[in-house]
């Protein structure tokens, strides 16, 4: 089975061949030196290996549709800081409510949402809505990478159960890559 930058280089190919795909573009963008030294030294330790190694010998994946929007593109990694301290401040005012059971559901969230660290635009969404690496989570081969929309309020019963139900999700970052380009498709 192909690589992650394998498809994406296949694909790219496939696209300067083929007409009538849904998606005009793919590329990859180098990440300056100077932005990974940043990224790295903030949260490095708390990043998969593998999408550090992603970045930094391959850059920045982002795929247009044949309209010429953005269908998916992964952050810079001053957007990535960005979003990750957005979400340290995460609550909507009125989202949950003024009740205490709301109240508390509302810090389950917050205590959620600050272990997320969006990386990437989700490519059927136009709003913030991310793909993230959840820190929570971690296996060998890294970070639960989890759907993280901006009004999902629930993350937190689902990612503070004792067993949450991952099978939706990947902690492969490479697979996760391949995942993407095949719903782009």
């Amino acid at each position: 089975m192909p690589s992650a930058i394998e498809a994406i280089h296949a694909l790219k190919d496939r696209l300067s061949r083929e007409q009538g795909l849904p998606l005009r573009a793919v590329s990859v963008t180098p990440v300056r030196e100077e932005e990974l030294r940043l990224l790295e030294a903030a949260l490095g330790s708390l990043l998969p290996k593998a999408y550090l190694q992603f970045i930094t010998q391959h850059g920045l994946f982002a795929a247009t549709d044949s309209s010429g929007h953005e269908r998916a593109r992964m952050l810079s990694p001053a957007e990535v800081l960005e979003q990750h301290a957005g979400y340290q401040e995460f609550l909507e005012e009125d989202s949950f409510g003024e009740e205490e059971d709301e109240r508390e559901a509302a810090l389950r969230e917050l205590e959620v949402r600050r272990r997320l660290i969006p990386f990437q635009y989700i490519a059927d969404s136009f709003v913030h809505d991310f793909y993230s690496f959840d820190t929570g989570w971690r296996r060998d081969e890294g970070a639960l990478i989890l759907k993280a929309c901006h009004d999902d309020y629930d993350l937190a019963p689902w990612l503070l159960d004792d067993a949450p139900d991952t099978s939706g999700c990947t902690f492969d970052f490479d697979e996760h890559l391949k995942q993407v380009l095949r719903e782009l498709l």
